[in-house]
């Protein structure tokens, strides 16, 4: 939005508050000015001053509650929270690049809005925030909306809001020193930081540095994660590329390996590969907890010119260094695939052949090159400086604002090492021992000068540093996520007067502008990285959007019988996106107080989010599906209605997907529309008069998420066309027009009809009593999942619009594929006793996760495989299914579990305070879950064993 738009909007907006601010003939008595300067603007409203925790669920974590949790990440202590669903964490090694995320609901990573001090942090291409680029030291608090925002925030805000509060007015100094350790004497954590302000006569200014350094524990020092899963033998479970390559010889009826021992160097030394006893256990090199370094630096100030303007502006840097390790790198070689970079064979005059025919597949892990990482650097910047004031209008008094913010970040990611396609060809190809006995790459008459033939015949340790050194590589991608905002906003607790008390009234205009982008190393971007697939695209977008929002809070009714408190508040924003066009979202709430004991809140919001950068603009890239399934083969036993699709398309009937290519391209989708949803909400308040300190609630949710948006796959895309007879995804497939084969498969991001529903509980209880022994502070959050599936809850298999069949109600069920959002749990519970008596403090908390119920497929299917039924007793119900979306499987209870988190503080003379604590007290261990990604146990719970820590904290 340009400069005149902007001022022509916020002169609208301006105008209709000023209109409305026409006082009537005898108005009362207005507050002063400063007055109105101190109120706060609490998170889910831009009205100061109004209480808005009574008409919204809000979750308050001040920052002493921080600090009991013993944890030197905010994204930590924020993933506590019991509305927050499966999420990315240190715990995840492989999928994860080091970002902590959250997810309230099980939404989804870029349906919850994550803000600093009310406006927006960046995100990165997907759309999700990284709350490990805020440093830890400089919140003052966290305030959690558990309600959609997105008339009052805008875009992102569905499942809910994370406000993160910063420490402001900052008087004296103060250093941290953190030291944690687990009792298997791993997973070090130090973190040190010193923050110090100084405040006069209409001036403050602070700031502080912050580092932490987190060590990783390792996936075989834990008994449940040193397998790739737990309880099953690693051979038959573990990865089919192992240190000794698996191959086959043209001539072959069988996929060969090496016979431990053997040189390599005759066909003899071979004997077939055993499915089930021959694999590789990957987990003894990969993390269970990543390593994690940070350093931050931030500073904030604020002048206040006159009582009636002030310039304030704060500055953040921070900087993540974060590693991933996986067991060593693949070698692919299949001459099957087709127009892949790694379809060559290994030559049958290779010096290292002992079969004297061509090797048309083979497998090895490149233990000689030692583990496979990932090491990723993050820089994070954020810039804000703002104008604030109030003036009089009509008698009246108003605040207002206006906001500039620019934040950056950059990340680098070096991962590797990796062989080099091009390479390989040449180092797997023909090749002859020169006149001095040293292998060469070509032939005697054509010698391929600097390559280095390599050895995939013989035992581990048979592939050199020469071989290494000639073709293995090393990529460096590259990602920029920025944004820009304008706001300008200006509010009044007293526009104008109500028979029973004020209107109040907040409106503004926004600016913002993201761009994003991810430059891919040209090894991946031309497909030359082995085992990594095909070519990567690399991604660059941007979007701007103009927005005009109006907030208005009426008491309607004041101590009238049955009427203590009536009010009605009502939101609307309208947004103009450059890529799609505009929308309007509003909300409404109702409060309503009948005795002084009791309070009623009820609420209904229009959210929406907008498509992330790399849903619209993720480069193609293109790979190759072998096993893609054409539904018009009759191999696949069609329907007649599929025949008959397949037939009108013009398919022919003796169609032979065996000889198809199964080239697939996914990329972003510019023409994706934003996802729509409603929540509704109606919470119940009791705070009793006869117990003061006490108060209770229960809030009542439902969220409606339609036009999700989502990536169904490339075999869907198929489905769809023939099975769905859906026109718009016949459009994305092309076929050979000789044979009537698949050709080529575009597979695109896409909004769905079919939606995602969830519905449950908030449940909250406070109680605070002064006694002669000191403070007694009791707190309990609980969030109950009646429901989370498809729109109108239909029945678990039954038949969706589109075609598709309905995962049903997913609440409690984990099967390990083909899930909506990952686990839901029904219940997820926190309740915390707190003792104060100066100098003294102490604390013990409880964090429950209820049983799942999983698919557990995994065991039964390897007791089969390797010939041992008591295996079969590692499922708890084996004989008993439990069934996701229509197709039933074997049965096992994933039991509930609690961690128990206690801490101790002492407050001495000199200004300092001494905190000792450990987490996971008792030592539970987590429940072995088979439909687990990774490691065997879900990545929310504590590892196994106890992690104490102590703090340190001086005043000055």
């Amino acid at each position: 939005m340009d400069a005149k738009r902007c001022g022509f909007l916020l002169g609208l907006v301006m105008s209709a508050v000023a209109a409305a601010a026409v006082p009537p003939p005898e108005a009362p008595a207005i507050p002063s000015v400063l007055t109105q300067l101190d109120q706060i603007e609490v998170t889910g409203s831009h009205i100061r001053g109004i209480d808005l925790e009574t008409r919204h669920p809000v979750l308050t974590l001040e920052r002493a509650d921080i600090e009991r949790t013993g944890l030197t990440s905010i994204s930590d202590v924020v993933q506590l929270i019991v509305a927050n669903g499966e999420t990315l964490n240190r715990n995840i090694n492989n999928g994860g690049n080091g970002e902590q995320l959250i997810d309230l609901r099980s939404l989804g990573f870029n349906r919850t809005l994550v803000l600093l001090n009310g406006t927006r942090f960046v995100s990165d291409i997907s759309g999700a925030v990284d709350l490990s680029a805020i440093p830890i030291a400089l919140v003052e608090r966290v305030e959690v909306l558990l309600d959609g925002a997105s008339a009052i925030y805008g875009s992102d805000a569905i499942a809910g809001v994370i406000n993160i509060i910063t420490r402001r007015d900052y008087d004296g100094g103060q250093f941290d020193a953190y030291f944690g350790k687990t009792s298997y004497n791993d997973g070090l954590r130090r973190a040190y930081d010193l923050t110090a302000g100084r405040k006069g006569e209409g001036w403050s200014v602070s700031g502080g540095i912050e580092y932490t350094h987190d060590d990783p524990v390792f996936a075989s020092d834990r008994t449940i994660s040193a397998l790739p899963i737990f309880g099953l033998p690693a051979g038959a479970k573990g990865s089919p590329v192992t240190p000794f390559t698996w191959l086959h010889p043209e001539s072959s009826d069988a996929i060969l390996r090496l016979i431990p021992g053997a040189s390599g160097t005759s066909p003899d030394d071979f004997r077939p590969v055993q499915n089930s006893a021959d694999r590789y256990n990957f987990a003894k090199e990969t993390y269970l907890q990543t390593p994690q370094e940070r350093r931050a630096g931030f500073a904030q100030a604020r002048y206040e010119f006159n009582p009636t303007l002030a310039l304030s502006g704060d500055v953040l840097f921070n900087q993540r260094r974060s590693d991933q390790q996986l067991a060593p790198s693949d070698i692919h070689i299949n001459t099957g695939f087709l127009g892949a970079a790694n379809a060559f064979p290994i030559a049958a005059d290779n010096v290292y052949n002992p079969f004297g025919e061509p090797i048309d597949f083979a497998n090895r892990r490149l233990v000689e090159a030692g583990p496979r990482l990932s090491q990723t650097s993050v820089d994070s910047t954020r810039l804000h400086i703002a104008l604030d004031g109030s003036f009089k209008a009509f008698d009246r008094d108003f605040i207002w604002g206006a906001d500039a913010i620019a934040t950056r970040a950059d990340q680098r990611a070096f991962d590797g090492p990796y062989l080099d396609n091009r390479k390989l060809a040449l180092a797997v190809g023909p090749s002859f021992f020169d006149a001095g006995g040293v292998p060469r790459c070509g032939t005697s008459s054509a010698v391929i000068d600097g390559c280095v033939p390599l050895n995939l015949f013989g035992p581990p340790g048979s592939i050199s540093a020469a071989m290494l050194d000639y073709a293995e590589a090393f990529e460096t991608n590259r990602e920029r996520d920025e944004s820009r905002v304008l706001e300008a906003h200006v509010s009044s607790s007293n526009v104008f007067d109500m028979p029973d008390g004020a209107l109040a009234a907040a409106a503004g205009v926004e600016y913002r502008h993201e761009s994003g982008a991810a430059n891919i190393d040209p090894l991946d971007e031309g497909g030359y990285a082995n085992g990594n697939g095909g070519t990567i695209g690399s991604t660059q977008g941007a979007y701007s959007v103009s927005e005009a929002y109006l907030e208005l809070d009426a008491p309607l009714l004041v101590d009238r019988p049955g009427a203590r408190k009536l009010d009605l508040n009502f939101g609307t924003r309208y947004s103009y996106y450059s890529n799609f066009g505009n929308t309007t979202n509003s909300q409404i709430g109702l409060l309503w107080q009948p005795i002084d004991d009791v309070l009623v809140r009820a609420n209904y919001s229009q959210g929406f989010r907008a498509p992330a950068i790399y849903e619209l603009f993720a480069g193609a890239s293109q790979g190759l599906n072998p096993f893609l399934e054409d539904p018009c083969d009759s191999y696949n036993k069609p329907t007649p209605a599929v025949v008959a699709r397949c037939f009108g398309l013009g398919v022919p009937t003796n169609v032979n997907s065996s000889t198809q290519v199964g080239n697939v391209t996914s990329e972003g989708n510019p023409m994706l529309q934003p996802e729509t949803s409603r929540s509704r909400g109606i919470g119940f308040v009791y705070s009793p008069e006869w117990a003061e300190g006490l108060k209770a609630s229960v809030d009542w949710y439902n969220i409606q998420l339609r036009n999700a948006i989502g990536d169904t796959g490339d075999q869907a895309v198929l489905d769809d066309c023939y099975k769905r007879n859906s026109n718009a995804a016949c459009a994305q497939v092309t076929r050979n027009p000789k044979d009537g084969t698949i050709l080529h498969v575009i597979d695109l991001p896409q909004n769905f009809a079919s939606g995602v529903e969830t519905e449950g509980y908030d449940l909250a209880l406070q109680y605070r009593h002064d006694t002669a022994i000191g403070r007694i502070t009791a707190r309990w959050d609980t969030n109950y999942v009646t429901y989370f599936g498809e729109l109108g809850k239909p029945a678990t298999g039954s038949i969706l619009p589109d075609g598709s069949p309905a995962y049903g109600n997913i609440v409690g069920l984990n099967s390990g594929r083909g899930k909506l959002f990952g686990v839901v749990w029904r219940w997820r519970s926190q309740a915390q006793l707190t003792w104060d008596h100066s100098p003294w403090s102490m604390s013990i908390t409880e964090r429950y996760f209820s049983h799942i119920d999983e698919d557990c497929s995994a065991v039964v299917n390897t007791a089969q495989a390797v010939g041992d039924p008591s295996l079969i007793k590692l499922c708890s119900n084996p004989d008993q299914s439990v069934v996701f979306a229509g197709d039933a499987a074997p049965r096992n209870r994933v039991a509930s579990v609690t961690f128990t988190d206690l801490e101790a503080s002492w407050d001495s003379p000199w200004q300092s305070r001494f905190t000792l604590g450990v987490r996971n007290a008792f030592d539970r261990s987590p429940p072995v879950a088979y439909s687990a990604f990774t490691n065997s146990f879900y990545p929310e719970y504590d590892l196994p064993g106890q992690f104490w820590y102590a703090r340190y904290q001086q005043r000055f």
